[in-house]
């Protein structure tokens, strides 16, 4: 959806905060922040330096209170440039004509934080162009890119982000700066009780975007959610106007008429603009003889037997012989390898494929459960199929088969093209949100081990994976109202502390319900570390 990513999310970076206008980190470490004190302090020192009209005074002042002084007072005329000298020379000019008229030299307020690049401002909350995202903050958004855990399916945005020097960006980065990095940094930075009203009222006029942007291209749609994302919309744009007195574009007015979209034809993803991008990309990358009449006709005959074979390889119950399965293991490693490199094999998944994944057993390499794990797995056995089992370590032995303690320890599952996997080899997969029964709301984790188990149903052979998941803690009551995401309805963002419970878990599945972006800090206001969980599910929201 490029209207969205493309049309207002880059819009709004770029035209309203200046991302990817200029970028001043090679200056910053040697320009050092004046406070409010300070401020004051060099305001006084330029209508001193004017009176005495000194020019070699004036050009020890830095420029953006030499050019706030004479814009205030209205001192550059309209041929005047923008350089430290233009603006001195215009301000003695200025002084020379005036000051026997008895006029007093105006003063622009200061700021009321620290900055390093003073300027005018223009109202309560100047929102000048270029002046949003100042170094500081665009700094704290480097930084929190590079310490941020996103899995591997997710497009990264460069470690530079807001720089000339990257190039363009793609619509999945735009999608994962604002929506990941932005808000995980900006809410950690401009929601809190010590935010100025400047900086609060900005967030929340991005924030009315991201939650439109996030929920319009979920995978599930209904009448409700189309709702929320027309509000959080149109609240976006009347913000747009009341504060930056910009016009709005063609693409803000066609985000207005989404809602009837996602109405009339469902989630996004059945009609969005990636597929035919995507098969454009397809086509240029083919190899071709330069016969023009017959490309067509070979393009879609590959394309037929692509999907019919992956058709017929997710469709068919193969005979349950190892056999088969050795060609089965061939074909899935094959197309997933290919898929990686090549577009053309990525782009025919099948519906229904994620059901005829098989997973494999070796009784060679199988190693045993400590007692606890055991238990775990046992009492979510039971909850899948029943009482069927019982323990080995059970004094008293029924009639029941005793489940069985032997496992195969894997890195990672991977279920429909997304992986699963353990924090000691796949670090960027391995922090869910995960559901259990009965409850009403998410729970995040990071998977320890993940196994996969081989039990015995109506002489039936089931291997099934499972995984071990240490639990992260909640906040407290007290915390929870400090937590800075929290305040912000549909979100679905908040913070844990960053350490586990007790016990983990053993989650089957379909227990888990997607992956989290992770970023670890110290709140001052709760004082003990804690880890975001920026949620990343596509089709509902569940958290608390």
């Amino acid at each position: 959806m490029h209207n969205l990513f493309l049309g207002d999310l880059r819009h709004h970076c770029r035209e309203f905060w200046g991302i990817d206008i200029k970028d001043k980190s090679s200056d910053s470490a040697k320009v050092q922040p004046h406070s409010p004190q300070e401020q004051t302090t060099w305001l006084q020192n330029v209508v001193t330096y004017l009176k005495q009209e000194s020019e070699s005074k004036l050009n020890r002042v830095r420029k953006g209170y030499l050019a706030a002084v004479a814009e205030l007072n209205g001192a550059v005329t309209p041929a005047a440039g923008f350089a430290k000298r233009d603006y001195i020379n215009a301000l003695l000019t200025w002084w020379k004509d005036n000051k026997l008229k008895g006029i007093e030299i105006r003063l622009p307020p200061v700021f009321e934080e620290s900055t390093r690049d003073f300027h005018l401002q223009r109202d309560r909350y100047d929102v000048s162009k270029f002046r949003i995202l100042d170094q500081d903050t665009l700094s704290s958004v480097r930084a929190d890119i590079l310490n941020t855990v996103v899995p591997s399916w997710m497009q990264r945005v460069p470690k530079n982000f807001g720089s000339p020097s990257h190039g363009k960006l793609k619509a999945d980065q735009w999608r994962t700066g604002c929506l990941v990095n932005l808000v995980i940094t900006l809410v950690r930075l401009w929601g809190t009780p010590t935010a100025t009203p400047r900086q609060k009222m900005l967030l929340e006029n991005f924030l009315d975007l991201v939650r439109a942007a996030d929920l319009a291209t979920r995978r599930t749609m209904d009448e409700a959610r189309a709702e929320k994302f027309d509000t959080y919309m149109e609240r976006y744009l009347s913000g747009l106007v009341q504060t930056f007195k910009h016009p709005l574009v063609p693409n803000h007015h066609l985000s207005l008429h989404l809602r009837e979209c996602l109405e009339l034809f469902g989630p996004v993803h059945a009609w969005w603009a990636f597929p035919f991008e995507r098969f454009n990309g397809i086509l240029q990358h083919l190899n071709t003889n330069s016969k023009t009449n017959d490309m067509p006709l070979t393009f879609i005959r590959y394309w037929y037997m692509g999907a019919n074979l992956r058709w017929l390889m997710a469709t068919t119950e193969w005979p349950d012989n190892e056999h088969f399965k050795e060609m089965m293991d061939v074909y899935r490693t094959t197309f997933r390898d290919a898929a990686r490199s090549n577009p053309r094999l990525a782009s025919f998944r099948p519906m229904g494929s994620d059901s005829a994944v098989d997973f494999a057993f070796s009784e060679d390499a199988a190693t045993e459960l400590p007692r606890d794990i055991y238990h775990a797995l046992l009492k979510r056995v039971s909850a899948l199929c029943g009482p069927l089992f019982s323990s080995v370590f059970d004094s008293v032995r029924d009639l029941r088969p005793s489940l069985s303690t032997a496992v195969n320890h894997i890195s990672s599952v991977d279920h429909g093209g997304v992986k699963f996997g353990t924090k000691t080899r796949q670090l960027r997969n391995s922090f869910i949100l995960f559901n259990l029964p009965g409850a009403s709301s998410s729970r995040a984790g990071q998977i320890r081990e993940v196994f996969t188990h081989l039990r015995i149903e109506d002489g039936k052979r089931i291997i099934q994976p499972f995984f071990v998941v240490d639990e992260y803690i909640e906040l407290t009551q007290e915390h929870a109202g400090l937590d800075p995401y929290r305040q912000f309805e549909d979100l679905e963002t908040r913070l844990c502390y960053n350490r586990f419970t007790a016990t983990p878990r053993v989650l089957a599945l379909q227990d888990i319900q997607a992956h989290f972006a992770a970023l670890t800090y110290t709140p001052p206001e709760i004082g003990s570390e804690c880890i975001v969980v920026r949620s990343l599910d596509r089709f509902a929201a569940t958290q608390t």
